[in-house]
């Protein structure tokens, strides 16, 4: 049987945005029809006051907690972020979870005793809010925006997958400095049973992740979410308070990536994505990637103007490039197309 090659499967997304109170939070989340929920990410690019910006990330499963990093973001592209805290015996909570609903949230119970002696973590999701502490140095809450939850569904071959991204403000504190503005969220990938999500279609086909959220003086949110991968495939939402949502998908996605070589190293610094009559332009303004480098990933934040719109008062943005499924020879000429 021939190999299947994703990047010429002409591949076609159905995406929405809805509520995150429609969602179950439940580790029996079947959304997807036939597919389960097999990992989910809590993340949040937030600034403290004593004038840090941090970058933080824990992986769930239904059965453990695994995978997690707090580091500090400098604002040079090219310096290396400080790692706070990594899964471990002398850093964090990494090991075996049960889930239990409490008061309407689903909430993480630590199965190894002796991990939880040493590392404290409460972990609860609910339809208004999502509760993340880590020991002494992560206590935040990141609140749902309305309507702000993209789906991505992608049937067929070689199997089913889905996805949900929502976008959420973050308030609470970071090595004990408070929070005074960010933007996070709770994505979770899902899969056939039986199948790991890191093998899963979705997985090959997650080249460029864009994500933001944007202030305004009036307090109006607008925020965007937007995936590039092979074959011309794409998926992008941008939704306004108050307004209709702005989805697009494959060849109604335009987008270019511009990247820096220094000292044999290369680095994304721009984008631009063009989608609804409608073009958002991304601007490096720190190094996110930490221990993600050496997954192959390269991450960044920073800031995002749409072309003739007003200018937020704040705006915090990630672009992440998972380079283990990225190939610029194979990307050339598709919707994610590198200029150096």
């Amino acid at each position: 049987m021939p190999k299947f090659d994703i990047a010429t499967a002409g591949i076609v997304p159905t995406v929405t945005l809805s509520d995150a109170a429609d969602q179950d939070h439940s580790t029996r989340d079947a959304q997807f029809a036939g597919l389960h929920n097999d990992l989910m990410f809590l993340w949040a690019m937030a600034d403290t006051a004593n004038g840090k910006r941090y970058q933080l990330v824990r992986t769930l499963s239904a059965s453990a907690a695994f995978d997690f990093t707090l580091h500090e973001c400098p604002p040079d592209l090219w310096a290396y972020p400080r790692t706070v805290r990594v899964p471990g015996e002398q850093d964090l909570y990494w090991g075996p979870i049960v889930w239990t609903k409490v008061d309407g949230e689903h909430t993480v119970l630590s199965g190894n005793v002796t991990m939880a002696a040493k590392h404290a973590m409460t972990v609860s999701l609910g339809p208004s809010r999502y509760v993340w502490k880590e020991d002494d140095v992560i206590d935040v809450t990141l609140t749902p925006l309305p309507s702000n939850v993209t789906r991505i569904s992608v049937p067929g071959p070689p199997d089913d997958v889905g996805y949900t991204s929502s976008g959420c403000t973050v308030t609470g504190t970071i090595e004990g400095s408070p929070v005074v503005g960010g933007y996070g969220g709770l994505d979770r990938m899902y899969c056939l049973p039986g199948l790991s999500a890191h093998v899963s279609k979705i997985a090959q086909l997650e080249h460029y992740w864009f994500v933001w959220g944007a202030l305004f003086d009036d307090g109006h949110w607008e925020t965007g979410n937007a995936m590039l991968g092979a074959g011309g495939y794409a998926t992008a939402t941008y939704h306004r308070q108050g307004e209709p949502a702005v989805i697009a998908a494959n060849e109604d996605v335009d987008s270019q990536v511009a990247w820096q070589t220094r000292d044999g190293v290369s680095l994304p610094h721009r984008a631009t994505l063009s989608f609804g009559g409608r073009t958002f332009d991304f601007e490096g303004t720190h190094n996110a990637a930490a221990c993600a480098a050496a997954l192959g990933i390269a991450w960044l934040h920073g800031t995002v103007q749409e072309r003739g719109g007003p200018t937020p008062v704040k705006t915090w943005a990630t672009m992440e490039v998972i380079q283990r499924s990225w190939n610029r020879a194979r990307t050339e000429g598709t919707r994610a197309r590198p200029r150096d």
